[in-house]
């Protein structure tokens, strides 16, 4: 009795403080999401004055009614909810101070003097000056003096010329009119080009582009998902000091700062659990459990000693452990398969009794092999048992959960008690999972992501409806993963087929199955063909021909996209070095998967595939998506300047359909950005799609890039891009995709200046 008390009370008082250390390392990842949360809203700030500056940077002296059609052509005030101004600052010298102000009087950016004229406010003789030149607000009320000197503000000036000298855009606090704002600034250069030097930068400078946002909507933002919280944003540098605050601190919350640099910081404070024993449920509980299965032990003890039905009692006990050990996971403790039939079986007994809908939900961890790679088995068993701690905590009493094995779940939803749909709890089940889970050994929080398929309804027998939730898992994992799907009968069949064509493309490569066609890319200037796109295409043995939306997504899950890829470079390049032999010049472009860029043998593969074929470097070009590019930014920019180094050219296919940031954009070698058919097909009708190709070419015209448009159908679509200045296109309205014979014999041969005869004339 002694013993267990004692036990009792050291693993209560574990418990005790293992919730305080729990609830603390809550804290630490709760304040690092809210911090990540807020620097992502200031990039999406800093991104938009990138993409102004490259539109002023094209016209200086661009009036106020053009860069209000800039704007709404872009719909900023919908995209960016916390923006109340944006405008251009002019750097304006003390000589060039009259001619300004000779224009702001016809074209001002806010209002005037009472009497209508032009006048710097603080007035003095100063070096410089810096104007608004052109301003946007969504609060028209609060738009700032025509003449008003922002350098002579305090906190603002500083911040301006430290963006001018360093070619940085930064973000600040600042105070006017005693109401504190939040402000980011980015500098623009003439000709758009960030210069090496201070000396250049304060030469070359025309002045900044600036935003104004409320920092309660950014903050509103970040503390999304965060209940029971309070944020504080603070800004202290240069003289210049800011606080903003929102949510309530909640009583006897703690606090967590987080530094963000350039003066800011980051101070949330949740309620954390107290690590007394005494004022801990869970562990009083606990407590008081043990004491009384101290007693409990003892007694049983003291009554098996005294005859032979305590010992009949003590026998039935170890079978019900047994037959207990039989029915769980000895992992986890959850029902195993076995059981988790059974309970189905009753599941649908009851369903029809009552005339209600019981449901069965398939859960599987997405990627868990990696876990069990680089951390070890032993910390993939803790982050299973941590798993299964967290979904039960989420689901009702009156549903089950059970293992099935490796790391599949299963739940079982009672229609009975279901007061949702079971859309509903799968949607509960992916929210609680990305929380990140702390394991001891692991040196950072682990991510997991589950994927869920549903099945509902009655069936023949259990294994039938667990079959189906396992059918729509498998449609949820091929659609993406991290989501979940419900069984319909069309799946079925949807796998059946899937399943098929997976099986066949173990075979397709290694028996001729694959082939290129190639779609031709004209020079939209003077018309000409310089180059084609390789496109793979599957000449199935019974279906036939196959469109690579068809197969590639089965490539990429299964990863036999990487040997399917190397294929592709070496066919590609062998078939234009032929071209090449016959007098050709043109270039080639060879689409790569992001499978691919996940690992180093691909720059291995182009230069095999060059060294191979004896093709010149420079005629190849490799495309990456956006998507891909962005997939692990730093290593993929490290392996594309590896292709690059090979004199290998690189483009970004689909571009403006991804989430990249325009920012990020110069950190990759890119020589080439192909616009996105959508915005092509578009262009004739779409105002918006217009202005963002117009934003997209200049984008490249200030970062030296090519511009190429996917997807022309019509001849209207092509003047449009030529009056954008579009420098490549490629489509229907010029050519379809061909085989290599049928573009030799069309389109090369009738092009090639024929060969000397050597019979006399």
């Amino acid at each position: 009795m002694v013993l267990g008390s004692v036990g009792a009370a050291l693993t209560a008082n574990a418990v005790a403080s293992n919730s305080k250390q729990a609830a603390q390392a809550a804290l630490h990842s709760s304040s690092s999401e809210i911090a990540a949360a807020l620097q992502l809203a200031i990039q999406r700030e800093t991104d938009l004055t990138v993409s102004a500056g490259g539109f002023v940077a094209s016209d200086p002296n661009v009036s106020n009614r053009q860069f209000g059609q800039w704007v709404g052509s872009l719909n900023l005030p919908k995209r960016y909810p916390e923006l109340r101004g944006l405008g251009y600052i002019a750097k304006v010298s003390a000589a060039a101070l009259p001619a300004y102000e000779a224009h702001a009087v016809t074209d001002p950016s806010g209002p005037l003097a009472a009497d209508g004229t032009f006048q710097v406010s603080p007035p003095g003789s100063r070096p410089f000056y810096c104007l608004e030149a052109t301003s946007f607000s969504t609060l028209p009320g609060q738009i700032l003096p025509a003449g008003l000197d922002l350098c002579t503000i305090k906190g603002v000036g500083s911040g301006l010329l430290a963006a001018a000298n360093s070619g940085r855009g930064n973000y600040s606090a600042y105070t006017i009119d005693k109401m504190t704002l939040l402000a980011t600034q980015s500098p623009v250069y003439r000709d758009g080009v960030a210069l090496a030097t201070v000396p250049e930068r304060q030469a070359a400078i025309l002045g900044w582009i600036g935003t104004v946002v409320v920092p309660n909507v950014v903050m509103t933002q970040a503390l999304h998902g965060h209940p029971n919280t309070a944020l504080t944003f603070s800004y202290s540098a240069g003289g210049s000091k800011g606080v903003f605050h929102q949510g309530t601190v909640p009583s006897g919350g703690q606090t967590t700062t987080i530094n963000l640099h350039n003066g800011w910081s980051v101070t949330v404070a949740q309620v954390v659990a107290n690590g007394d024993l005494l004022a801990n449920g869970d562990a009083l509980a606990l407590l008081l459990a043990g004491i009384a299965l101290s007693a409990l032990l003892s007694a049983l003890v003291f009554v098996l000693g005294t005859g032979r039905t305590r010992a009949r009692r003590v026998v039935a006990e170890q079978t019900g452990e047994l037959r207990h050990q039989a029915l769980h996971d000895a992992l986890t403790g959850l029902p195993n398969r076995t059981l988790i039939l059974d309970r189905i079986e009753q599941l649908l007994s009851r369903s029809r009794r009552q005339g209600t809908l019981g449901a069965v939900l398939y859960v599987d961890l997405d990627d868990f092999k990696d876990v069990n790679d680089t951390l070890g088995h032993a910390a993939g068993d803790r982050l299973l048992v941590a798993v299964a701690a967290r979904l039960q905590s989420t689901l009702r009493d009156a549903d089950t959960i059970g293992r099935m094995g490796g790391d599949e779940f299963v739940v079982l939803i009672d229609g009975a008690s279901l007061e949702a749909g079971p859309e509903l709890v799968a949607e509960r089940l992916l929210d609680v999972m990305r929380q990140p889970f702390e394991l001891d050994g692991a040196s950072m929080p682990i991510m997991v992501n589950v994927t869920v398929g549903i099945a509902m309804g009655d069936r023949a027998n259990p294994g039938d409806l667990l079959r189906d939730a396992d059918v729509a898992l498998y449609q949820a994992k091929a659609a993406g993963k991290n989501r979940y799907e419900v069984f319909h009968p069309e799946m079925q069949t949807e796998i059946s087929h899937r399943i098929e064509l997976e099986f066949d493309l173990r075979s397709a490569l290694e028996g001729g199955q694959f082939k290129l066609v190639y779609q031709p890319i004209y020079n939209l200037d003077e018309l000409t063909l310089i180059g084609v796109e390789a496109l793979l295409r599957w000449e199935h043995p019974t279906l036939g021909l196959m469109q690579p939306d068809e197969f590639i997504p089965i490539l990429e899950q299964t990863g036999r996209i990487r040997e399917v890829g190397r294929w592709v470079l070496n066919e590609a390049c062998r078939q234009m070095a032929t071209w090449h032999a016959r007098g050709d010049t043109l270039d080639i472009s060879v689409n790569v998967s992001g499978r691919q860029l996940d690992d180093d043998a691909i720059v291995v593969h182009v230069r095999d595939a060059l060294e191979a074929s004896g093709l010149d470097p420079t005629s190849l070009i490799i495309e990456v998506t956006e998507t891909a590019l962005m997939r692990n930014a730093e290593s993929t920019a490290g392996r594309l300047q590896a292709i690059k180094d090979l004199g290998v050219k690189i483009a970004v296919d689909d571009f403006g359909t991804g989430y990249s940031s325009l920012a990020y954009l110069r950190q990759f070698p890119v020589d080439c950005i192909k616009i996105d058919r959508m915005f092509t097909n578009a262009i004739t009708t779409s105002p918006e799609s217009k202005a963002l190709i117009g934003t997209l070419v200049q984008l490249g015209r200030d970062l030296g890039l090519k511009t190429l448009a996917e997807g022309v159908e019509t001849t209207e679509e092509m003047d449009h891009l030529r009056h954008e200045e579009v420098n490549e296109a490629q489509g229907f309205l010029f050519a379809r995709p061909l085989d290599a014979d049928t573009l030799e014999r069309k389109l090369l041969e009738p092009n090639r200046t024929p060969v000397p005869s050597d019979r006399a004339t």
